[in-house]
């Protein structure tokens, strides 16, 4: 199986795409019309810091499509 990787989402997607690259959410959060997947992924050995081995991200569906997605700690506010 491929590394999850939050490079290869795009908007638009569909919640299934994006499992079949991130594989299942570790949180899912809903509102109306809206569906936020919540994933922690380890970094690759080279790139992280001694103190970071891995990284909370957001995939967040607009009804039913990706509508935005990134790094946790860089959610934009709303």
């Amino acid at each position: 199986m491929p590394a999850k990787t939050i490079e290869n989402v795009q908007a638009g997607m569909s919640p299934v795409e994006v499992q079949a690259i991130m594989g299942p959410p570790e949180t899912l959060v809903r509102s109306p019309g809206k569906e936020c997947a919540y994933y922690t992924l380890l970094k690759d050995f080279w790139s992280r810091v001694p103190w970071s081995i891995s990284e909370r991200y957001y995939v967040c569906y607009d009804n039913g499509k990706v509508g935005s997605f990134g790094k946790v700690d860089a959610l934009p506010p709303g």
